[in-house]
C-alpha cells in the first residue's frame, strides 16, 4: 500500500455528505508519542473527533478499545499528512501479530452511528452462536469476511458507504457498503472463518518468514511484488481448512503442511507418501514437520515431478 492509494480513495470516494474517518487499534502497538497515536490524534484533530468503539468484551477498558477518528467532516479537506502517516503505518504493522490501522472508512453517518455499529456487529459477527463477540474489523478477519460473504458484505458495513482495508499481501481492498443481501446460510460459514482467524494468522506469519529463508527446492515460492501473493489470506485460509478436513488437529501439523504447499507444491497432499505422513500425524504417530525433514530436494522433486499442474495456491 502506498500512500497515494489512500490519497485517491479519500479524494474520488468521497461522496459530498461523507465523513473519512480511520479506525485504529488501541490492542496492537503505537508508541503514545507517535502522532498517530489515540491522544495524539485527540489532541491534533480535538476530543470530539475521537470516539471509542466500545468492545462488549472491553467496555469496562475504554482506552483498550479501538478509536474511530474523524479526519474530515462533509465538505472539509482532509489533512494529508495523516492520510500518508497512517498508509505508511499500514505498511509497517504488516507482518505483527496486530494491526494498528484497521482501514479508512466513508459514511454519511456522525461519529457515534458509525462507532456504535462496529461495536454492534462485534456480537453479530461473533464466531460462537453463544452470547460473544469477534473483533471483525481487524484487517485479517474483515478479509475472511470479504472474501466469505461476497457482497452479502455490505449489509455488515452499512451505514459505512466504503472501507479502505490493508490487506494481508501488502496492498489494499475497496468495501462498499449497502443494502443488506446476506443469505441465512452465511451465518455459519462466518462464524467458520472467523474461528478460523487465529491459525490463519499463525500461518501467515510462518509463511512471511519462509519467504526470507533460502530453500533448495521451492517451485511454488512466491517471487512476485510484495511479500505474499494477493489474496493471500483467502489461501491460507482455504489451506488450513483443507488440512483440517485430512483429519489434522495439531496447530504444528496443520502449519507444516501449509507451508510446503506454497513452497513445494499446492496438491502435495494427492502424493501417496504425503498421505500417509498426513494419515500418520492424524493418528499421533509422527508429527509432519519431522516426516517432512526426511525428504531432501531430490525427494522433493520426484514428488513435485509426479502431481498434476496447479493454478493457484488454493
Amino acid at each position: 500500500m502506498t500512500a497515494e492509494h489512500v490519497l485517491t480513495f479519500a479524494e474520488r470516494h468521497r461522496g459530498p455528505h461523507d465523513h473519512l474517518y480511520l479506525l485504529v487499534d488501541a490492542l496492537a502497538e503505537c508508541e503514545s508519542s507517535h502522532p498517530l497515536s489515540v491522544p495524539s490524534l485527540s489532541q491534533d484533530r480535538g476530543e470530539a473527533a475521537v470516539e471509542r468503539i466500545l468492545r462488549p468484551d472491553l467496555a469496562y477498558a475504554r482506552e483498550a478499545c479501538p478509536a474511530l477518528v474523524e479526519l474530515a467532516a462533509p465538505g472539509r479537506e482532509c489533512s494529508k499528512r495523516l492520510l500518508e502517516l497512517s498508509a505508511c503505518y499500514a505498511q509497517e504493522d504488516l507482518a505483527y501479530k496486530k494491526r494498528y490501522v484497521c482501514g479508512w472508512l466513508l459514511s454519511p453517518a456522525p461519529l457515534g452511528a458509525v462507532a456504535r455499529h462496529v461495536a454492534e456487529q462485534c456480537r453479530i459477527s461473533s464466531s460462537s452462536s453463544s452470547n460473544s463477540m469477534t473483533p471483525w474489523y481487524e484487517p485479517l478477519r474483515l478479509e475472511l469476511l470479504a472474501a466469505a460473504l461476497g457482497t452479502g458484505l455490505a449489509g455488515v458495513l452499512s451505514p459505512i458507504s466504503a472501507w479502505l482495508l490493508p490487506t494481508t499481501w501488502g496492498s489494499f481492498s475497496i468495501l462498499p457498503g449497502g443494502p443488506s443481501n446476506a443469505k441465512r446460510e452465511d451465518a455459519d460459514l462466518v462464524r467458520h472463518t472467523q474461528r478460523a482467524a487465529k491459525l490463519v494468522s499463525d500461518f501467515l506469519d510462518a509463511w512471511r518468514l519462509a519467504q526470507q529463508g533460502r530453500h533448495s527446492f521451492a517451485p511454488w515460492r512466491w517471487n512476485g511484488a510484495g511479500i505474499l501473493p494477493p489474496q493471500a489470506g483467502v489461501h491460507a485460509f482455504r489451506l488450513v481448512r483443507d488440512a483440517q478436513q485430512l483429519g489434522l488437529r495439531d496447530s504444528r501439523d496443520i502449519i507444516a503442511l501449509c507451508l510446503q504447499r506454497v513452497g513445494i507444491h499446492p496438491q502435495l497432499p494427492r502424493h501417496p507418501k504425503i498421505q500417509r505422513d498426513i494419515l500418520d500425524a492424524v493418528k499421533g504417530v509422527a508429527p509432519l514437520e519431522a516426516r517432512f525433514e526426511r525428504y531432501n530436494a531430490a525427494d522433493w522433486k520426484d514428488i513435485f515431478a509426479s502431481l498434476p499442474q496447479a493454478a493457484n495456491y488454493s
